[in-house]
């Protein structure tokens, strides 16, 4: 490999390794302890020398495991994958199949709010793979593309994640500025009624009047992913 030339992907990397002695530090401890301190400090948290630290051992030590920070992204995002509750085969009811992989991911991303951040490049390891392979499943059906199979997959996964990215967000305004929604909404109360006074906004003044106003996020949720699965059952025009 010529210096110009990238390294092979972590998975390829793994996948020529035998199996040897027990070792004191391994991928799986450097990838735990790397979860670790991104579930409790968030992404940016995660260095080398961080993880380094955590191990117990030297930033150098680490290298000898993962090429760099890339490396440890990587093996991060698909060891928390390995959470998903996947039955061990689809139903044949492809509804019934992305509804749970949907709320599976919803719960991981839950557990895990870094991991939003990852996973929008194509990666190779064992628990996407485990996973594309699943989702392929529940979708596939006599006659359907595979570009329609990968839009039905993505266009739920993509609902979940943006749905997830906006609680998170939600709830990171509420740490950052101190305001719960009732507060926030108690905040802009006098801005909103002077706009509303206008009139020219009549939209805006039934979302105000007559939404709900403090919606179960799990109820909006299932609402929401039901209407993605009915758009999929029209547009594909199978089984609607």
């Amino acid at each position: 490999m010529t210096q110009s030339e990238p390294r092979p992907v972590i998975w390829a990397r793994l996948s020529g390794q035998g199996r040897g002695p027990a070792r004191t530090l391994d991928h799986e401890t450097i990838t735990n302890a790397a979860i670790a301190i991104a579930d409790a400090d968030g992404l940016d948290a995660v260095t080398m020398r961080a993880v380094a630290g955590k191990v117990g051992h030297s930033p150098m030590a680490l290298y000898r495991h993962v090429g760099g920070r890339d490396d440890l992204t990587e093996l991060m995002y698909d060891a928390v994958l390995g959470e998903l509750e996947l039955t061990r085969a689809p139903s044949g009811d492809w509804r019934a199949g992305l509804t749970g992989l949907a709320r599976s991911t919803r719960r991981l991303q839950h557990r895990h709010p870094w991991a939003t951040r990852l996973g929008h490049r194509p990666t190779l390891g064992p628990n996407y793979i485990r996973m594309m392979e699943y989702a392929m499943a529940c979708v596939d059906a006599p006659g359907r593309p595979i570009d329609e199979m990968l839009d039905m997959v993505g266009t739920v996964l993509q609902f979940t994640n943006g749905f997830v990215r906006e609680e998170l967000g939600v709830a990171e305004a509420h740490r950052r500025t101190g305001l719960d929604r009732a507060g926030w909404q108690q905040h802009m109360t006098p801005f909103v009624t002077e706009l509303l006074g206008t009139g020219d906004h009549p939209y805006l003044a039934k979302i105000i009047l007559d939404a709900d106003d403090s919606p179960d996020h799990d109820t909006v949720f299932e609402r929401r992913l039901g209407m993605v699965l009915a758009g999929l059952a029209t547009a594909t025009d199978r089984d609607a």
